[in-house]
C-alpha cells in the first residue's frame, strides 16, 4: 500500500499510518528501530528455519515511508539495525550491504544515520565503508527532540525522546486466538513536560513483547525508572489496519 497518510502525535511528530516509522515534518527526518537483519539465520543455526524475508520486507516498507512524504529524507534508524549480539554474521554483512547500496541511490533519501543499539556489534567498519554514520549514545535532533535507543539510561536533557528496543505490543484475544498488535507507546515522565515514544519495532519477525501496567517488566531502563506506563497514550500501528489511538494503557488494559 503505496501513498500512506501521516497520523499526527502531536505538531512535530508523526505516524506513517500503518507503519512502524516516524516522520518529523521539521527535519525532514523519518525514524525506525529494531531491524534485526541477520536474524532467520541466528535462527538456523539453533534449528529454526524461518523464510528470510527481513531485508526484503524492510525495503518495501522504507519504500512505502519515503512515498509518503514530500521532502527527501533524513533516515535514522535508531538502534538494532542487525541482530546477533556476539559477531557480524554473513547475513548480516551481506543484507546491510544491500540495504546501504539501496539507499545512497534511492533519490528520495538524503543521509543515513545508525544509532547504536544494544545488538549492533562490531558493524563500525562496514557502515563507515557504505558512508552511514554511526552514533553513540544521544542524537540531539533539536528543539528539545532526541533519539535513542533505548537500552541504558540517557545522558542528555529532552522534552521527547524518542526510543526502540522495547518491541512493544498489545496482546488481544480475537475469537479465541491470541493476536499481537505492534504499538507506540507516548509514555510521560512524571514530574515534567518531557515524555518518551517507544517505538514498534520494524522487523517482520519482531513481533514485539506485551505491554503491561508493571513498569518492572519493561526492558527500558528509562521506562522503569521514570515513565508513567499507565498514562502512556496508545497507538495501534498494523500494516493491514492501520493506526489507531486507543487512549491510556491503564484504561486499555484490564486490571
Amino acid at each position: 500500500m503505496a501513498n500512506r497518510r501521516l497520523v499526527d502525535v502531536d505538531a512535530d511528530v508523526s505516524i506513517v499510518d500503518g507503519l512502524p516509522v516516524l516522520a518529523i515534518n521539521r527535519l525532514q527526518a523519518l525514524i525506525i528501530a529494531d531491524v534485526h537483519l541477520g536474524y532467520e539465520s541466528a535462527l538456523a543455526a539453533t534449528g529454526v528455519f524461518l523464510p528470510r524475508i527481513q531485508l526484503r520486507s524492510a525495503l518495501r516498507h522504507l519504500s512505502e515511508a519515503l512515498e509518503s512524504v514530500p521532502w527527501r529524507a533524513r533516515l535514522i534508524i535508531d538502534g538494532d539495525l542487525k541482530h546477533t549480539f556476539e559477531k557480524l554474521t554473513r547475513q548480516e554483512r551481506v543484507e546491510i550491504a544491500r540495504l546501504g547500496r539501496w539507499l545512497s541511490t534511492d533519490s528520495r533519501v538524503k543521509e543515513v544515520i545508525v544509532i547504536r543499539g544494544n545488538h549492533d556489534t562490531f558493524v563500525a567498519p562496514l557502515l563507515r565503508d557504505l558512508g552511514v554514520e554511526l552514533v553513540e549514545g544521544c542524537l540531539e535532533l533539536g528543539g528539545g527532540l532526541v533519539a535513542a535507543h533505548g537500552h541504558q539510561i540517557v545522558d542528555c536533557d529532552f522534552d521527547t525522546l524518542i526510543i526502540g528496543h522495547e518491541h512493544p505490543s498489545l496482546q488481544v484475544d480475537v475469537g479465541g486466538a491470541r493476536v499481537k498488535l505492534p504499538v507506540l507507546l507516548d509514555v510521560p515522565i512524571p514530574g515534567s513536560e518531557a515524555r518518551v515514544l517507544v517505538l514498534p519495532a520494524f522487523g517482520a519477525y519482531q513481533t514485539g513483547h506485551a505491554v503491561s501496567l508493571d513498569g518492572e517488566a519493561y526492558l527500558s531502563p528509562i521506562i522503569r525508572e521514570r515513565g508513567s506506563v499507565g498514562d502512556a497514550e496508545v497507538w495501534v500501528v498494523d500494516r493491514e489496519a492501520g493506526t489507531m489511538r486507543l487512549g491510556p494503557l491503564k484504561y486499555v488494559l484490564p486490571v
